[in-house]
């Protein structure tokens, strides 16, 4: 009885296949799997912000997507760009390969270009002597259970060393989405206060990147400046925002949907 019922779906199938429709189901997925594969790699990809780095600009549960041929198109496997045109522009943000962390993401704004000669007086910066207006910056800390004290990590040579917090609990979460990519998480966002260092030439091929929300940011301040080449691909708009409300539960953000960065 067994045998027959299975002999019975195997026909079946078999006379399924044998439609029109089974011919048009294979090349739609073929050409999906042909689109995505094209998509993801070389024209725009996902991202969740876990961290507060880049606040207000980027809030933690924002999830973007990140134009990655506005730069040029990378040959996998190689470090050769097609089309490499367009360069970053000051106030650009960024998704980038760190150099002190070569297997996570980074995203924070362009400050300065090759060149530029860049320092911070307190909490105004200065690219090339002239004071720069920032509207998009905050300086916020936000204190966490944990302890302050000297701890050794990558110092880019013009700057101090600087005492960070550590917070003693990892405050994330994992995610299973699609194809979608976390930036640091929310422990590896040092706090730091790099509020004054001497004036620092950007070198060719490089730019100077810092977050919108200094006081909570890790950034060219503390490891130098970005190559180009490590560049992913410019932020382009906020496609979907959830964090946590007043009341201490998940809220979709709808206000920030469609938000162009």
């Amino acid at each position: 009885m067994e045998e027959k019922l299975t002999h019975q779906k195997i026909t079946r199938f078999q006379e399924f296949r044998q439609t029109v429709f089974w011919e048009y189901l294979q090349v739609i997925i073929v050409a999906c799997a042909a689109v995505f594969g094209l998509i993801r790699p070389f024209v725009v990809e996902a991202y969740k912000i876990p961290s507060s780095s880049m606040e207000d600009t980027l809030l933690i549960g924002d999830r973007i997507l990140v134009c990655k041929f506005i730069y040029g198109f990378k040959i996998p496997g190689t470090e050769t760009r097609l089309f490499d045109y367009h360069k970053p522009s000051l106030g650009d943000v960024i998704v980038f390969v760190p150099p002190h962390e070569r297997h996570k993401n980074y995203i924070k704004r362009v400050v300065a270009l090759a060149g530029d000669t860049v320092e911070t007086r307190g909490n105004k910066l200065f690219v090339n002597g002239q004071a720069v207006q920032e509207d998009y910056t905050k300086y916020v800390y936000y204190d966490q259970p944990g302890f302050r004290g000297s701890s050794p990590r990558p110092q880019f040579p013009p700057f101090r060393s600087q005492p960070q917090d550590l917070p003693t609990f990892e405050r994330w979460q994992e995610f299973s989405d699609f194809d979608e990519k976390t930036f640091e998480r929310y422990f590896k966002d040092y706090t730091t206060s790099l509020k004054e260092y001497r004036p620092f030439v950007v070198p060719p091929g490089y730019v100077f990147v810092m977050g919108d929300n200094r006081d909570q940011s890790y950034d060219s301040r503390g490891w130098g400046p970005v190559a180009l080449e490590d560049i992913k691909g410019r932020a382009h708009v906020i496609y979907w925002s959830q964090g946590v409300g007043a009341v201490g539960k998940n809220e979709v953000r709808l206000y920030r949907i469609g938000t162009s960065l």
